[in-house]
Formats: structure tokens, sequence, C-alpha cells
């Protein structure tokens, strides 16, 4: 198959998944670990290798979500945070993410080292809280996806670029979803 078909078929899955975790339903992870493994492949081709690591991370999170996320849903989708771990949590991926791009600039080929480690970083921490089932989650992806539209845009990932656009929506009706249940 030719890089647009894997492409699209990464697409499927992953708005698959997407909206399948959005109303609560925990067979959604096998389409996302299929997914990642399909977007390292052409994250590594297209050279924003931080985006191939966070699939990497995403296949993990995957296995692990599909393993324990029934159990934390058991009693609703309405745990968060206090303010003051985000207050700390969001200048510590800003860090992080500094310091990702630096190595990718220093070290690699890479394209977009920047937004990339930031899509990445903060996606580890999006992802980490969502299989943990914090509302929250919903929030930093709305904004991650938004970046990350111009990203794929910029490695001629356009069908990927459109599906991060997708993404911000499905990203708002889940976190309504996440609220009514």
């Amino acid at each position: 198959m030719r890089f647009y078909h894997w492409e699209f078929l990464a697409v499927v899955l992953s708005l698959s998944y997407t909206f399948l975790i959005g109303t609560g339903w925990v067979f959604a992870f096998p389409f996302a670990i299929v997914a990642s493994v399909i977007y390292v492949a052409l994250c590594l081709q297209r050279k924003i290798y931080a985006e191939s690591f966070l699939h990497v991370f995403y296949f993990f999170m995957g296995v692990y979500g599909w393993l324990t996320w029934q159990t934390n849903t058991a009693n609703g989708f309405q745990s968060t945070l206090p303010t003051y771990v985000h207050l700390i949590a969001i200048p510590s991926l800003f860090i992080l993410t500094y310091l990702s791009g630096r190595l990718l600039q220093t070290f690699t080929d890479a394209k977009a080292k920047y937004i990339d480690s930031f899509t990445t970083i903060f996606s580890i921490w999006a992802t980490y809280l969502m299989v943990n089932v914090y509302l929250e989650n919903w929030w930093y992806f709305i904004f991650i996806n938004g970046v990350a539209v111009y990203l794929y845009a910029y490695r001629k990932m356009y069908l990927t670029s459109a599906l991060m656009v997708v993404y911000v929506f499905l990203s708002i009706k889940g976190y309504w979803e996440w609220t009514t249940m």
C-alpha cells in the first residue's frame, strides 16, 4: 500500500477510537492500538520523530487503557484534578517541550522540532489523564489537536491534519458527554 492508503487507514481507526471512547465504550482501545502502530511508521517517514515516539506511547497506553479503563470508569467520568496540579504541570510540560525540541535539533534531522515536541509532551500528559478518567484530558486535547493541525499539514500529512480538525470537535463532544454521563 502507498503512504496515503496507510494514512487513510490510520485516520479511520483513530476516528473510530475517539468517537467510541467519547461514548465510554472500552472496546474502542483496539482501534487506537492498531492506528498507533501505523502512525509510528508514517511519522518516522515524515521525520516527526517525537510524534513517532508518541505513537509508541499510545500503543502501550492503548493496552493499559483497555486492561484498566472499564474499572476506572465504574464510578463515572467526574474525576478532576485540583487546579494546583495544572499550575505545576503546564509550566513543567513547556520546559520538557523546550528540552525535547533542543534534543531533536541537536541530534536529529527532525522537522518542526518544537511543535513536534509540544504535541508529544502535552499529549502524553493528556493521555495519562484520559486513561485515568480525569475530565480535564479533553481540555488539553482540544488545544493539542488544534496545534497538531498545523504540524501534520506542514509535513504533508493532510488526511491526518484533517483528522486533527475533527479531533478538536470530538474532544469538545467527549468533554460534554463525560460531564453528562
